[in-house]
């Protein structure tokens, strides 16, 4: 079991990037000496495997919440029983980034729960149930805080500061996302069986899963749109149908469209933080494995998208590659195709699946140092000048030639020249 620190200058790793996440540097900042480690004392407990949360456990986390005037709670378990993250603040406001979840799979939940206190009744609000449904928790724990103190039984014995508490958890099948409890005695929710509970929730995305009968080599896809001060309702409708017929011609299936009124794009996004969280709930709803958005997309913003929405995403630029790559029939033809696909992808490489992230070495390199990454981009490159010397021997040659010239502008190809064949 990890051990918080003793020393004063020392603190756990793990509790420093938890607590001070999504906007609560500050908050964490203004935690005094002792209250810190209590906090960091969380870590050397472990719940049973089969409890969803114990009593006593609850009652820590209630009196920490009133130790710290009400502000919440947020710590995540995994089936093992052991802390993973201890965070002051809403689950919202806590949750796990997606790239650091340990499961995946449309199938099976993340493996992690999260138990997180409250001042006063009422259950977990919209925000909460959406950072449950983002990291696909086990479960979600609201525990019912009181404001007066810890309440005490007829006898007189204090029960501590939770009386009651809320179980919320996502839902297989159906119109609704997830399911919330009536608030239940902690003394019953303590008693229910959590492996129980996984077993049959995952057992019901199993189901839902095979139902659907996705097709792995096809594209499921969930079109975005961006509607931009000056731009009509009916200019964006247009262009999502055209950019469905598209997606349909380089094979792949239309799931739904998901559009966004704005000023601007946003820089990091295109559309709103909020509105990226509702399309990673759609994807995971619908079972897409593609995003598709409808304007260029940097680099960067790709790879942030795709670490927030969990599936790849594309621009109408690669859509249209894909038709061409499809198509060409002629030697010209694929050579071209191929020169615009890779000198498109170049650019785009950081980011595109964990083995470029990892060192490499060997003959062909730069030394042992170089990552996979570099040589990816570097085997690009050589190609690129391979295929641009292919193409000026045809040319020199006189042979059978079709002129295809594909570039970007403005997010739009052009093509020019004489009839192609595809």
């Amino acid at each position: 079991m990890p051990r918080a620190s003793t020393s004063r200058h020392q603190t756990d790793p793990r509790f420093s990037s938890a607590i001070a996440t999504r906007g609560f540097r500050e908050q964490a900042k203004g935690l005094k000496p002792h209250q810190q480690k209590q906090l960091q004392r969380l870590y050397q407990l472990r719940l049973p495997p089969d409890r969803l949360v114990t009593v006593e456990f609850a009652q820590r986390l209630g009196s920490l919440t009133q130790e710290l005037e009400g502000r919440p709670i947020s710590v995540y378990l995994n089936r093992r029983g052991q802390v993973i993250r201890v965070g002051v603040g809403s689950p919202f406001e806590t949750q796990i980034p997606a790239w650091e979840l340990p499961r995946q799979g449309a199938e099976r939940l993340s493996g992690i729960r999260c138990i997180t206190t409250q001042m006063g009744e009422g259950g977990p609000g919209q925000k909460a149930l959406t950072a449950m449904a983002l990291q696909r928790l086990d479960a979600l724990i609201t525990l019912s805080v009181s404001k007066s103190g810890g309440h005490r039984r007829r006898g007189g014995a204090a029960t501590g500061f939770v009386h009651r508490a809320y179980l919320a958890h996502l839902l297989p099948e159906g119109e609704r996302r997830w399911q919330v409890s009536e608030p239940l005695p902690l003394g019953i929710l303590a008693e229910q069986d959590l492996q129980e509970l996984v077993a049959e929730l995952e057992d019901g995305f199993r189901r839902q899963v095979t139902a659907r009968q996705v097709d792995l080599d096809q594209d499921r896809a969930i079109l975005v749109g961006l509607q931009e001060s000056g731009q009509s309702y009916e200019d964006l409708m247009d262009g999502l149908a055209e950019l469905g017929r598209l997606v349909e011609s380089a094979g792949g299936q239309v799931l739904q469209a998901l559009w966004q009124r704005r000023e601007g794009p946003n820089s990091a996004t295109v559309i709103g933080s909020g509105k990226v969280q509702e399309l990673a709930l759609l994807v995971q709803d619908l079972g897409a494995n593609l995003v598709v958005f409808d304007r260029e997309l940097t680099p960067s913003q790709v790879r942030t998208l795709e670490e927030a929405v969990g599936v790849r995403v594309v621009d109408r630029s690669e859509v249209i590659l894909d038709i061409f790559a499809q198509r060409a029939r002629t030697r010209a033809g694929k050579l071209q195709v191929e020169l615009a696909q890779l000198q498109y992808l170049l650019p785009r490489l950081a980011g595109r699946g964990r083995t470029m992230s990892r060192l490499g070495g060997g003959i062909g390199t730069r030394g042992p140092g170089e990552t996979q990454l570099e040589m990816e981009r570097r085997a690009i490159q050589r190609r690129i000048s391979k295929l641009r010397q292919e193409l000026d021997e045809w040319l020199y040659n006189g042979g059978p030639y079709q002129l295809i010239v594909l570039h970007f502008l403005i997010g739009v190809f052009c093509y020019m020249g004489r009839e192609w064949e595809l």
